[in-house]
């Protein structure tokens, strides 16, 4: 046997998988050359010992202990090449003040510690610029996509949800590989892919959220960061519990538990979304839900307090006081990125404010909440086409269902909701096939669900409930109500007590243009006399 072979065979006995202690001694027998006899009990000794696995380091342990008792020039350095395990296994406070340890010359050199460190002290972070600027491109590829991530993170706490959200998209350019098999991101891959499910859930971007979502679970982060796939297991699950499908976000919420729980502070955050979706599926089920919902850790729930308030629309809706209080409070407090006018973030209040104030029939109140949502968000969009339909106007809620539906595709709730306003429309006008065949589609998908729990309410929600119970719809169809954008403008103009003639300068119309559009008004609300017709607009909430 030549020398090659003999050492092959050696390391082959030692390091193959599931090789026994006694099959080493198996190598006894091999001499190795060059070796006199004398030297071989030594060599077999040294060759054949047991071999240590090589551990990772403890990341917040090692800072720790570099913080107290150096060296303190080590602390960038160690931090740089861990920086996401350090960022989640010490809170805050404790990792600002291990930062502040480190020495100022060894930060300078290492810049995604100073964004890190000046973040932690509240001073102006250069981060944001950086990014505008292409200014990451400084940085080592396996820190480019982080920063972005962070710079992401760091626009949705200040309320700029637009900016976070173009951010977002640069994040799959720049996410490292991984896979389920091995990371060799360090948890980057992960975490980059969590800010962007995040910041799509708050911009109301559900369908993309989920995507987002899902490609972190097929992640292996290292050990201590196995949370982020808890956590995008648990976003998904509250997604699905309010506009998606229920038995979704309880399989979601089961696969969250079996994974592996760290030490990290991050993990309440986890536990508090997990619980706030379990509370949501089961609000009709447990007498208890709201309770549960209500002493949900404030702090805990974090940026996910849009979906929260989403939560608590049924039972706002319901007339209960605590649910109220909860409401006006929040909407009154200075809430992560509350800020922003956009998204979620911007509308969640607004749209539990437009249904309470539909349930109560007090359509312009309820159009006047609208009017402070943000207008692209596809549940601000299907809120309007209910209320479209509660004011009798059943070609604008058509317009809308039909507009929004690239954006409600495999969201089971939204897609109910915006299959049952189509059947609706189409049934006020007089449009009985196309009502069928929205109906025909919308019964499957209602099989089995207790109710929406969506921020919807008027008189259309009783109808669309009735999809949910299968019970029949009544057959008389309520009467349609379709006003054009120009009659709109002039029924306006004649509730400001403008004359008809200062209407048609106004428009830079006829006379008689106007007289024909006043007399269609007087039609389709079926009232006589100007008098007659205002108070008709006003009970339905045109004006």
């Amino acid at each position: 046997m030549n020398s090659w072979n003999e050492s092959e065979t050696m390391a082959t006995v030692q390091h193959s998988p599931g090789a026994r202690e006694a099959d080493s001694t198996a190598t006894t027998n091999i001499q190795h050359p060059g070796l006199k006899d004398a030297d071989t009990s030594q060599w077999e000794a040294e060759f054949t010992a047991p071999t240590t696995p090589v551990k990772r380091p403890d990341v917040p342990t090692l800072l720790r202990t570099l913080r107290d008792e150096g060296p303190q020039e080590r602390i960038a350095a160690v931090f740089e090449e861990h920086y996401i395990e350090a960022w989640f296994g010490l809170d805050p406070v404790e990792l600002r003040s291990v930062l502040n340890a480190a020495t100022e010359r060894e930060v300078r050199t290492r810049p995604i510690v100073g964004y890190i460190r000046s973040l932690l002290r509240g001073e102006t972070v250069p981060l944001l610029s950086d990014v505008r600027q292409n200014g990451v491109k400084t940085l080592r590829a396996s820190e480019r996509g982080a920063v972005v991530a962070m710079a992401v993170l760091e626009s949705r706490l200040r309320g700029e949800l637009s900016t976070a959200m173009q951010l977002a998209e640069r994040l799959g350019a720049d996410a490292p590989a991984a896979n389920a098999l091995v990371d060799g991101s360090l948890g980057t891959a992960s975490f980059m892919s969590l800010q962007a499910g995040i910041t799509r859930m708050l911009a109301g971007d559900f369908a993309r959220a989920l995507a987002d979502l899902e490609r972190v679970k097929w992640t292996a982060p290292p050990a201590a960061l196995t949370f982020f796939v808890r956590d995008a297991h648990a976003k998904a699950a509250l997604v699905h519990a309010i506009v998606g499908d229920p038995e979704l976000a309880r399989r979601a919420l089961a696969s969250a538990r079996q994974v592996q729980r760290t030490n990290s502070w991050a993990e309440a955050l986890v536990d508090a979304t997990a619980q706030l979706a379990e509370v949501i599926i089961d609000r009709n089920a447990d007498s208890t839900a709201l309770g549960q919902l209500l002493a949900t850790g404030r702090t805990e729930i974090g940026e996910m307090w849009p979906l929260f308030i989403l939560s608590l629309a049924p039972t706002v809706l319901s007339g209960d006081a605590g649910a109220a209080h909860m409401l006006a409070a929040m909407e009154g407090a200075a809430l992560p990125g509350s800020k922003s006018s956009q998204g979620l973030t911007g509308s969640a209040a607004a749209l539990v404010r437009a249904a309470q104030a539909a349930e109560a029939g007090h359509l312009s109140e309820a159009r006047a909440a609208l009017a402070a949502a943000d207008p692209d968000l596809p549940l601000t969009k299907l809120v309007q086409a209910g209320a479209a339909l509660d004011s009798g106007m059943p070609g604008q809620a058509l317009a809308i269902a039909l507009d929004v539906a690239a954006h409600t595709a495999g969201l089971r709730q939204l897609e109910l909701w915006r299959l049952s306003i189509l059947h609706l429309g189409h049934r006020a006008l007089g449009e009985e096939d196309a009502a069928q065949a929205s109906l025909d589609q919308a019964r499957p998908l209602a099989a089995g669900l207790g109710a929406i729990a969506l921020p919807v309410s008027g008189s259309a929600r009783a109808q669309i409930q009735s999809l949910l119970h299968d019970v029949p719809l009544p057959t008389t169809a309520p009467t349609a109500l379709s006003l054009t954008p120009r009659e709109l403008e002039v029924l306006v103009r004649l509730a400001a007590g403008i004359s008809r003639r200062e209407i048609a300068e106004q428009l830079f119309v006829s006379i008689n243009t106007i007289k024909t559009q006043v007399s269609s008004l007087y039609r389709k609300l079926g009232v006589r006399g100007r008098g007659t017709l205002l108070a008709e607009a006003y009970r339905r909430g045109l004006i």
